[in-house]
């Protein structure tokens, strides 16, 4: 890894709530079915997952669990984009998304897949993709 993004993640975390704090966050944004319309919203089930359990796991699921990690980082304060109303959540959601998936392409042979990814937090890597598109406040 080069040192320069070494001291970027490490400053980061050190100045940013725990990965855990975030997922226990967006954990609590799951909605009540009669609450909101938007079914795209709901069934988020990977806020404590690996990369290797997000690989397997729906569309729906996955944008449901982006949608919820950004409520929780906006609920945090630390967003610097507007996700006030559906449309705009839907769409930086299903970007996240598709970063996510791209991040945790499945590689190689199932065995090699299965140990780069299994100890990969979600939540860790939502903060890393929010900060290099710009989305986190500068702390």
């Amino acid at each position: 890894m080069k040192p320069v993004l070494l001291i970027l993640l490490l400053g980061l975390y050190a100045c940013s709530p725990s990965p855990e704090d975030l997922a226990n966050i967006a954990s609590q944004q799951f909605r009540e079915s009669g609450e909101t319309e938007e079914t795209w919203l709901h069934d988020g089930e990977l806020h404590f997952s690996t990369a290797f359990e997000w690989q397997k796991a729906s569309f729906q699921n996955k944008r449901a669990t982006s949608s919820d990690f950004l409520l929780a980082l906006d609920e945090q304060g630390r967003l610097v984009i507007n996700i006030a109303d559906n449309q705009s959540l839907k769409i930086h959601s299903e970007e996240l998304t598709r970063k996510l998936n791209k991040q945790f392409e499945i590689i190689g042979p199932a065995v090699h897949n299965k140990n780069k990814y299994k100890d990969q937090l979600i939540s860790d890597s939502v903060v890393l993709i929010a900060s290099q598109n710009g989305w986190l406040k500068n702390i």
